[in-house]
């Protein structure tokens, strides 16, 4: 299935289609929760598993993952979403989606983040990221919100430099389909430590009740999210909006992590080639385990390092971490390298001829087997062995592909630069 869908002028650029980091939802909805929603009537009796898109045309699309067709109208906001939204982990027909861009052509408002019912595709509650307490007057929400569902919680982290954690007080009442949320907002603020630039652009990771999260100075702090203070911080050196990852093994529990080409090019004489560097630290104290550099291209908007989160390898892959690294030779040339766990020394690279700020996403097939999706700037999807990095087969999706496409059984689904969101199936 292909759909094809708009785009968006705004800050001085062209906004097509689905950007980073785009990922989309996939959900498949219990019986009852279906049948409260105002999906289209010839889906209400189906088995259905629903695609739910936030794009960079300022709507939220609606589709069915088995063949692509509108399963409800989309909801308007009106501006950009280029992060990646969340519903809601106890089931309950709620979205969480937070805006990238505050303008649409000659059309100019806050950045907010917005919580919608999907009963009636009404929205609840909304958060405006331009505020007086920040310290930061950009206020767009890329990072994607965590919530705890025992205790009701909303973790979501703003570009503006607050972390917020809401008590939701959600009340749904499965029966009747009633949806209401009373939030209670907590902020965490803090000024640049190693760089004046703060702000968080990649997703929260969790440890128990330590929060991990990376800005755009290369300030990496772990947070006690009970009492919202610094248990440890380190220095990144440079920009990271490419979430980290979390790893608990019988040797300890473990933080993976690079950055990007960004700040550190200033005033240099261009082309500047800069260290983007993947970092594994003890999570728990904040000790850098190792350390593995790899010179990118300095390019100012389309920056170069890492942009994609990596793959932390499980079951027949389990000794390996995966990163996808941009611009590593010139403008549009990537590597994909996998660096052993404990030692971080290459396992594999492979030479990417157009880079990839996608996320890469790995999935077991029926035979034990782990495979690898990632797709490019060059609008290619390509399966891959990541056992060894070898490329089994490709396929265009039309133009560059900064989102991170979700898989979901046998169906890949991902949006382009092409104004169109794909479902690829894995066969």
């Amino acid at each position: 299935m292909d759909k094809g869908y708009s785009s968006v002028s705004a800050n001085g650029s062209y906004w097509p289609g689905v950007g980073w980091t785009g990922q989309p939802l996939i959900v498949h909805w219990d019986e009852d929760i279906r049948k409260l929603m105002n999906i289209k009537p010839e889906y209400k009796n189906t088995d259905l598993v629903e695609v739910i898109y936030p794009t960079l045309d300022g709507n939220i699309y609606f589709l069915n993952l088995e063949n692509g067709q509108p399963t409800r109208d989309p909801i308007y906001i009106g501006f950009s979403t280029k992060g990646t939204g969340m519903i809601d982990p106890r089931g309950y027909p709620i979205l969480y989606t937070g805006q990238g861009l505050n303008q649409n052509g000659e059309k100019f408002g806050h950045h907010k983040f917005r919580i919608f019912s999907l009963i009636d595709q009404t929205e609840l509650f909304s958060i405006t990221g331009t505020t007086p307490e920040a310290f930061r007057l950009w206020g767009a929400f890329d990072p994607s919100p965590l919530l705890h569902k025992e205790t009701d919680t909303l973790i979501q982290p703003g570009e503006n430099g607050i972390l917020y954690r809401i008590k939701m007080n959600t009340y749904f009442n499965r029966q009747t389909g009633e949806l209401s949320v009373n939030p209670e907002i907590t902020k965490y603020r803090y000024k640049g430590v190693f760089h004046q630039n703060i702000g968080f652009e990649n997703s929260p990771a969790f440890y128990k009740n330590y929060l991990y999260l990376a800005d755009n100075g290369g300030l990496l702090q772990c947070i006690d999210i009970n009492t919202l203070e610094p248990v440890w911080i380190a220095n990144l050196e440079d920009d990271t909006d490419a979430t980290l990852v979390i790893e608990e093994t019988e040797a300890g529990v473990f933080l993976y992590t690079g950055n990007e080409v960004d700040l550190r090019a200033a005033g240099k004489q261009q082309p500047a080639y800069i260290d983007c560097q993947l970092r594994k630290f003890n999570a728990l104290t904040g000790e850098l385990i190792w350390e593995k550099s790899y010179k990118c291209l300095y390019q100012s908007g389309v920056n170069g390092g890492l942009l994609s989160t990596p793959v932390i390898g499980k079951n027949d892959i389990s000794d390996i971490v995966i990163f996808s690294i941009c611009k590593t030779t010139d403008w549009k040339s990537g590597k994909m390298v996998a660096l052993d766990k404990k030692t971080g020394e290459e396992v594999w690279v492979r030479k990417l001829e157009n880079y990839s700020w996608s996320s890469p996403v790995d999935f077991l097939s029926a035979d034990g087997k782990t495979y690898m999706i990632f797709c490019d700037f060059a609008g290619m999807m390509h399966l891959m062995d990541p056992s060894d990095g070898k490329i089994l087969y490709s396929v265009s999706v039309g133009e560059n592909v900064e989102a991170s496409p979700a898989v979901y059984n046998d169906m890949v689904v991902v949006g382009t630069y092409a104004k169109k969101i794909y479902g690829v199936r894995i066969k």
